[in-house]
């Protein structure tokens, strides 16, 4: 039944980003500089090296901050709409990714196979998120790192009563909880966490981890 449900979710998830690919970047980009600013993703693309695995590429808005020491690129999503504007994000920025659908609780990719795996703002809307998580180790190099830019329920009581209050409207409309610890759950399923940064009372968070031992 639990499985049905998620797969389910994933559906309609998807499905909420198919339509809303052509206009995303537009939608979501003012607020996104409002309140995360550019600094967070230029932050992330720095820890970017090697084999790259960005899981959640969503329209590809990270691809601009990527340098020199990625050597190989694939991008995944659930969204069949946000890889075609993934795909004409690389395009205007001269950059070569290999992209595909992919359910980032299932990675259809070998182990130990990427020095780094990112994700952004992605964790939110997945069904499971421990369980793409693991999948994001599983496909690390032990020796890899995982880089995560997620927005997190603030530790900060008004904000995070806010979030609370929000997030069924925001499951609703965009798949996305607002309320998730994403941060305690990478530390729970024994991630090493090497740095942190923060902003806005929290909120927003990009951490760089090293896979637990499988």
């Amino acid at each position: 039944m639990a499985r049905n449900k998620r797969a389910s979710e994933r559906r309609r998830v998807a499905a909420i980003y198919d339509q809303l690919a052509p206009r995303y970047d537009r939608m979501e980009g003012a607020v996104e500089r409002l309140l995360m600013g550019r600094a967070l993703r230029a932050a992330l693309g720095a820890e970017l090296r090697g084999a790259v695995l960005e899981v959640g590429i969503g329209s590809g808005r990270n691809l601009p901050y990527y340098d020199d020491a990625v050597t190989h690129m694939i991008g995944v999503d659930l969204s069949q709409g946000m890889l075609a504007e993934a795909r004409r994000t690389a395009h205007a920025h001269g950059r070569t990714v290999t992209l595909a659908r992919m359910d980032a609780e299932q990675l259809a990719l070998p182990d130990a196979a990427f020095d780094t795996v990112a994700t952004s703002l992605s964790l939110c809307t997945v069904a499971d998120p421990a369980r793409a998580l693991r999948e994001m180790a599983r496909v690390c190099k032990p020796n890899g790192r995982v880089v995560l830019l997620e927005h997190v329920r603030s530790q900060t009581p008004p904000l995070a009563w806010l979030q609370r209050l929000l997030t069924p409207l925001q499951v609703r409309a965009l798949g996305c909880h607002l309320d998730r610890a994403t941060i305690t759950l990478v530390r729970e399923l024994g991630f090493e966490i090497v740095s942190e940064r923060r902003r806005f009372f929290g909120v927003f968070r990009l951490v760089v981890a090293t896979p637990p031992r499988m």
